[in-house]
C-alpha cells in the first residue's frame, strides 16, 4: 500500500532561519537567566531529580537508565497553573552528558541544532555540556514538582533560549511524517 507523506504543519524555512539566527548570535553566553524564580515552574527548567529514566524495554518490562540527574521540563508553562485534578502530570526528558568520545562532527552538528531528535543544552554551572533526546520524555507529577521547587529548581532559560527550545520541540514534533523515508 502506497501512504502520500504528510507535509510539516509550520514553515520549516521559517523554523530554520529562526534556529540559524540565535546560533548566530552566540546564544550560549545569555542561554540562562542570571536570578531565577524559585516559586514557580516554567517550560525550559532545569531541575536536579536524582532518578532513573524509566521505560518499557522491547520485552515490555519496566526498565530504568540514569543520566546525569539533571532534566528539563518540557510540559507548557501555563499547565502548572491549571488545577492538578485537571491535569495532574507534565513531561521532562533528562539532561545527558556530551562525553569526551564523541566526535567532533556530531558535537558540532548538536550545536548548530543540526538535529530533530538531539537539541544542545550548554553548561549552567561547570564544564559539563549536555544534550536532550526528544524521544525520552517521561511524566511526572506536578504536585512531586511543586513540593520542592526551591531545591529541584536550578537553572531557568532566557526568553532566546526558550524559544529555541520550542522551536526544536516543534520541529521534532511536527515534522514531516517520514512515511517513505
Amino acid at each position: 500500500m502506497q501512504c502520500d507523506r504528510w507535509a510539516t504543519i509550520y514553515d520549516f524555512e521559517e523554523l530554520q532561519n529562526q534556529i540559524k539566527q540565535i546560533v548566530k548570535s552566540n546564544y550560549t553566553k545569555g542561554f540562562y537567566k542570571l536570578s531565577i524564580d524559585k516559586h514557580s515552574l516554567f517550560q525550559g527548567d532545569i531541575i536536579k531529580l536524582d532518578k532513573k529514566f524509566a521505560y518499557l524495554n522491547k520485552d515490555g518490562q519496566f526498565q530504568a537508565e540514569y543520566f546525569s540527574g539533571f532534566w528539563i521540563i518540557l510540559g507548557n508553562s501555563c499547565d502548572f497553573d491549571r488545577d492538578i485534578k485537571d491535569l495532574p502530570f507534565t513531561n521532562i526528558t533528562p539532561m545527558q552528558k556530551l562525553n569526551g568520545d564523541v566526535p567532533e562532527k556530531i558535537i558540532n552538528g548538536l550545536k548548530n541544532f543540526q538535529n530533530y531528535k538531539h537539541m544542545y543544552i550548554p553548561s549552567f554551572d561547570s564544564n559539563d555540556e549536555y544534550f536532550i533526546d526528544f524521544t525520552k520524555i517521561m511524566t511526572i507529577s506536578k504536585e512531586y514538582l511543586k513540593s520542592d521547587i526551591y531545591n529541584f529548581k536550578i537553572a531557568e532559560l532566557t526568553f532566546d533560549s526558550w524559544i529555541l527550545l520550542h522551536s526544536c520541540l516543534v520541529r521534532y514534533f511536527a515534522r514531516d511524517d517520514g512515511r517513505n523515508d
